[in-house]
């Protein structure tokens, strides 16, 4: 009955709003995923770190290490992107513990069996592929090396990339979706859940939401004070809308891939909700927006700490954010 009545607000509330209002889903606390591209990505990973009791899995695209930028952004800039002089992974270590032993983070004992993608593009030249193989090293201090799948070896440039959408895939320009004849999120879905996936279908347009993201800042935050947008995106299989148990995925957009750069594209066309109906996979897009007052003007989602000093742990304000929406799926 619960769950019949939340597919009819869902129905009630799309068809007298273009926004709906999230409630719970018959999700599988088993099968919890996250993934994103470029800040997207060091997101994804602060996410998969500090909470890592709740996720079972990561793929990331163009991303690096936990708390890379050790809260600076020159450091995030030169080091994490560019790879000069770094990134230290050692560091990530010991700051992963530190926060571990503190409890402001999860047990990283709860890493160990997860299952981890990780990409970057031979073209690349916002995220030095250097980059990326420091996280592969941060992931190994954790996670099993049979559990850690990378491509390093595909010649992308700075993007998602995806079998027939976006931009020629050596190319770097918006909307950041490379059109790669490769299907990032398939073999990242696909890594995560251990090979276990139905084929993709067809995604139905109509069972992508936009959602009601206010609902869900912590207490005392604003759209303003946080770079967090009104709304994001979901998309929800009609299985899962049908009471069916259903895997949860997260993935956060890039850069300059915020609803005012490319609107829904990252949401609707990265590959995702194609895997998702063939295989009941509730995904989330949370998204961010620009911030000229917090210094984020491409709209990016916090990982050098533009909010405030706890942005990579769980007290930080985005990061709340998120699980507050994981939570309310879940039914928390």
């Amino acid at each position: 009955m619960f769950y019949a009545s939340l597919l009819c607000t869902l129905l009630v509330s799309a068809a007298a709003s273009s926004v709906i209002k999230l409630s719970a889903l018959n999700i599988d606390p088993a099968a919890v995923t996250v993934s994103g591209l470029s800040a997207g990505g060091f997101m994804a990973v602060q996410m998969h770190v500090a909470y890592s009791g709740t996720f079972n899995g990561s793929a990331i695209f163009a991303g690096g290490p936990y708390f890379c930028a050790l809260g600076n952004l020159m450091i995030a800039t030169e080091q994490c992107m560019y790879a000069l002089g770094g990134p230290d992974a050692d560091k990530s270590v010991t700051y992963t513990n530190t926060q571990a032993a503190a409890g402001t983070i999860d047990s990283t004992s709860n890493l160990a069996d997860d299952k981890v993608f990780l990409f970057s593009g031979t073209k690349d030249t916002v995220v030095n592929p250097r980059v990326m193989a420091a996280l592969e090293d941060y992931y190994g201090n954790y996670i099993r090396s049979d559990n850690i799948v990378t491509e390093f070896n595909f010649a992308a440039q700075h993007c998602l990339p995806t079998l027939n959408y976006g931009e020629a895939c050596t190319v770097k320009m918006s909307p950041y979706i490379g059109k790669c004849n490769y299907d990032g999120a398939g073999i990242a879905l696909n890594t995560m859940y251990g090979n276990a996936l139905e084929t993709a279908g067809k995604d139905i347009s109509s069972n992508l939401f936009k959602f009601d993201q206010t609902a869900f800042y912590p207490k005392g935050v604003t759209s303003s004070s946080s770079s967090l947008d009104t709304t994001g995106y979901i998309y929800i299989p009609t299985a899962c809308a049908n009471n069916e148990q259903c895997k949860l995925h997260i993935s956060y957009h890039g850069c300059s891939q915020g609803q005012d750069f490319i609107g829904d594209q990252f949401a609707a066309d990265t590959g995702f909700n194609t895997w998702a109906e063939a295989n009941n996979i509730v995904v989330v897009y949370p998204y961010a927006v620009k911030s000229l007052s917090l210094g984020n003007g491409n709209g990016c989602f916090d990982w050098w700490g533009y909010t405030n000093a706890d942005y990579a742990l769980k007290s930080g304000v985005q990061m709340e954010f998120s699980k507050n929406i994981i939570d309310t799926l879940m039914g928390i």
